[in-house]
């Protein structure tokens, strides 16, 4: 699965202005906002971070898209994702300036879990190639998830799509159609780390380890991590439950502190 493998060196750099994109609200933890952005910066890149609270990730997708200039590629990263390497970004941004498609390979259980696509969570594509496309929509509808039909619409114009695999987890959740299961802190091919559902998450700490060993040039032990994950998962829940109710109690007492202050 996947198209021919570009070196980035063989695109015209020159014609394209790069940009990374991601999205959060302002519920998710700080240090994973920091985290990703200090991954990205010591890798040469510079990460748009936006906090846009109560949009959906389509309609932010659709924003952004609406305002770029012909000549810009995006590459769009969940805030929980990081690169591994410099690699990975370099090949992403190579494809999408070549007219292809590159994401992270992700299905949707909940619509058809037989169906890959290039998910947001770490994916790439030119202004040129969205416009050529028909601008389509990344909002879900009934039988797609967000950005799944700009996905669909791409395969069925003949449009060179890579899709980047993932190969190990720490906790399994999903089946990715049968090929590989993935979930909570997965690790793709040719270097991603996606954390997933990490608003209330208890193994937020793997995600802080993978970008710690990103930022130090080590390897990640994955099975030492995979260990310590493993360890916590039959406390997932009520962890689940604590980090809410600590939440909302920040919440209480701001809203106290405010009134107050009347």
């Amino acid at each position: 699965m996947g198209g021919a493998r570009l070196t980035w060196e063989a695109v015209a750099l020159s014609d394209f202005r790069r940009r990374i994109v991601t999205f959060y609200w302002d519920n998710i933890d700080r240090r994973l906002v920091e985290g990703q952005r200090a991954v990205f910066t010591h890798l040469g890149y510079e990460i748009e971070q936006v906090c846009r609270t109560g949009m959906s990730h389509g309609d932010f997708l659709d924003e952004v898209f609406a305002s770029l200039a012909g000549d810009e590629v995006l590459l769009t990263v969940d805030i929980d994702c990081i690169p591994l390497n410099r690699e990975i970004v370099e090949h992403a941004f190579a494809v999408a300036e070549a007219g292809g498609l590159i994401g992270g390979a992700q299905v949707s259980s909940h619509i058809d879990s037989t169906r890959i696509f290039t998910a947001p969570l770490f994916l790439a594509i030119s202004q040129k190639t969205w416009a050529g496309l028909g601008r389509p929509s990344f909002a879900p509808n009934p039988t797609c998830d967000v950005a799944q039909h700009m996905h669909d619409l791409a395969v069925g114009q003949g449009v060179a799509v890579e899709y980047i695999m993932p190969w190990a987890c720490l906790i399994p959740r999903w089946n990715l159609a049968g090929q590989v299961l993935y979930g909570t802190g997965t690790f793709y091919r040719d270097g991603l780390f996606h954390l997933y559902e990490s608003r209330n998450s208890p193994y937020a700490f793997a995600f802080h380890e993978v970008a710690a060993d990103v930022l130090a040039g080590r390897e990640t032990d994955i099975l030492a991590l995979c260990s310590r994950t493993m360890r916590l998962f039959a406390f997932e829940r009520p962890m689940k439950k604590w980090a809410r109710f600590k939440k909302f109690r920040k919440i209480r007492r701001f809203v106290e502190k405010l009134r107050g202050a009347r």
